[in-house]
């Protein structure tokens, strides 16, 4: 009996932190969206890898990656502003040279390894911009003493004669430094989540230590997140799209509060009840978190500021691992115990 009542509760535990997940996971693309740290990203790194400014200049200036930063300052999402930052960047590099990356407003935040490789090729030498491997060689050598020389002598060196090797051995190069750069960004995005995951914590005053408490001494309650947690195994894995909007956040909001409705947290107050009854804006619905948790400040207990620590840690895990673990969960507990022998002993 013991042990199904701790299973009952990690369940709900679990239950908890994969909504939780999900509404930071919102939170966290409504931030990298609005940020544009994915951008920013993808133009520091293009920077240190083409450390030679005007040949960064020329590879920005080509066809295949203005095309690639228009389409982005013209997205469904982009404000006039955004396309008069992507035309006074095509404008400035035009000018000037030596330019550097357009503005984060219009810098991609994807570029794929083979345009990157055309595009890079095309750029050595405005003159022959579909170069033969000779005029590739002849222009590599032109450029002075810097990384991106030095990588490309060595896709070189790699591809012979052959200029499809050159352009395959340029992208495997690209592909590999994202691949430190995916990381880098990950890191970010690490400690970002952790302190999302702290703020939603404080908004929603879920206090693991609390919750757990309650849930080991209501059968009901436990029973009730049981029947939440078969409805949530039985679906399909959660998922959020890059690029979340004010509307994702308020509908994710929303089904974090109906998911765990029955769960003993929120803070009591009549203004944050009344914002949820009239259905109020995400701004005003947040705004009336605060003087509730203001108000009952003086009344928080140490315990309760480690059950938030500990959420925050479990939130920053992602719903996808929650998700995976509230099925095994489930899986255990649909097993149930294992029946014994019919002559009394123990089963294998």
């Amino acid at each position: 009996m013991l042990q199904n009542a701790a299973l009952d509760v990690a369940i709900a535990l679990a239950v908890m932190y994969l909504s939780l997940s999900l509404l930071c996971t919102t939170i966290n693309e409504f931030i990298a969206t609005k940020l544009k740290l994915r951008a920013k990203s993808l133009a520091g790194a293009l920077e240190q890898l083409l450390d030679h400014p005007p040949l960064r200049a020329a590879f920005y200036r080509h066809g295949l990656i203005m095309s690639i930063g228009r389409a982005t300052a013209t997205g469904p999402q982009t404000t006039w502003s955004g396309v008069k930052a992507m035309a006074h960047a095509a404008w400035t590099m035009a000018r000037s040279p030596a330019a550097s990356a357009p503005a984060a407003a219009s810098h991609p935040s994807y570029i794929s390894a083979r345009s990157v490789a055309l595009a890079l090729i095309g750029s050595l030498d405005a003159t022959k911009p579909v170069p033969a491997i000779d005029d590739v060689k002849a222009a590599v050598a032109t450029l002075p003493q810097s990384a991106i020389r030095d990588t490309l002598e060595a896709c070189l060196t790699e591809s012979g004669n052959d200029l499809d090797r050159f352009r395959e051995s340029v992208a495997t190069w690209f592909d590999d430094s994202m691949e430190r750069v995916s990381g880098a960004y990950k890191r970010q995005l690490k400690w970002i989540s952790m302190l999302v995951g702290l703020l939603v914590a404080v908004v929603f005053n879920a206090d693991s230590v609390s919750v757990a408490a309650t849930l080991w001494q209501d059968q009901a309650l436990r029973a009730s997140m049981v029947a939440v947690a078969t409805k949530l195994a039985e679906s399909s894995a959660p998922t959020v799209g890059s690029g979340a909007s004010a509307a994702d956040l308020k509908s994710a909001l929303e089904k974090a509060e109906g998911d765990l409705r029955g769960l003993p947290i929120g803070w009591k107050c009549p203004r944050l009840e009344r914002a949820r009854e009239e259905k109020a804006s995400l701004g005003e619905r947040l705004a009336a978190y605060w003087p509730c948790a203001r108000d009952a400040a003086p009344t928080l207990r140490p315990t309760t500021i480690l059950g938030w620590i500990m959420t925050a840690v479990a939130l920053s895990l992602g719903a996808p691992f929650w998700f995976d673990l509230l099925q095994k969960f489930m899986n255990v507990r649909g097993a149930g115990a294992r029946p014994r022998r019919g002559d009394g002993k123990a089963p294998a």
